[in-house]
């Protein structure tokens, strides 16, 4: 009986010892396998991942390009042989200028953009006018900004009695000091035929730039 007692206890301490065993392990494994729980995050937080109209909106605007100063307005003559008709039939690009203005910015005291009559200076005054003895049939230019032609012309005399339906500059009052008017047609305006480019906002632009529009 003693003996039965013994393998008894025996028995029921080897239960207990595999129970606390197999609870141990549970218990090791269930702490394997916990996660911390997550630190909450408020939506306001997230910084949303732009998309690409958000980019193209987002994209800093480039300084304005100011715009570039124009350049000079001058009077060239016409260097190759042309006469007036063949002149109207020429692209201006196609027109072979003198390499200097007979006329520059500088040799304008003013320009009156409503009459377009110019006031030259003195010694301006005294270079158009010894030009009269070639113009009595008209002397060809061009009227340049930057060196780029704008409209073509004649210069022209008063006491001329040839006719022209272009732009014609008439120096005879030059002799007197007076403003040369920039005119359409030549005697009269009944004559002109074609644009008026005489108010071509390059012309306007780089005048006003000089300080000589009255």
């Amino acid at each position: 009986m003693a003996e039965i007692r013994h393998w008894r206890e025996w028995g029921m301490a080897t239960m207990k010892w595999s129970l606390s065993t197999i609870i141990l392990l549970f218990s090791l494994t269930g702490c394997r396998q916990s996660v911390a729980p997550a630190t909450p995050v408020w939506e306001s937080a997230i910084e949303p991942s732009p998309t690409l109209n958000d980019t193209q909106h987002r994209v800093t605007p480039t300084d304005p390009v100011s715009e570039s100063t124009i350049g000079e307005f001058g009077i060239y003559l016409v260097r190759q042989e042309i006469s007036l008709e063949q002149m109207r039939e020429t692209n201006l690009s196609e027109l072979e200028l003198e390499d200097s203005p007979i006329l520059s910015v500088d040799d304008i005291v003013t320009y009156d953009w409503e009459t377009h009559e110019i006031q030259l200076t003195d010694s301006a005054s005294e270079r158009v006018t010894r030009l009269e003895g070639s113009m009595l049939g008209g002397l060809p230019f061009a009227v340049c900004v930057g060196g780029e032609p704008v409209y073509a012309g004649a210069f022209w005399t008063s006491y001329s009695s040839a006719v022209f339906d272009g732009t014609v500059i008439d120096v005879y009052p030059a002799k007197f000091g007076q403003p040369v008017p920039v005119q359409l047609g030549y005697p009269s305006p009944e004559w002109f035929a074609g644009e008026d480019l005489r108010s071509d906002p390059r012309i306007f632009r780089s005048l006003a730039e000089a300080g000589k529009l009255q």
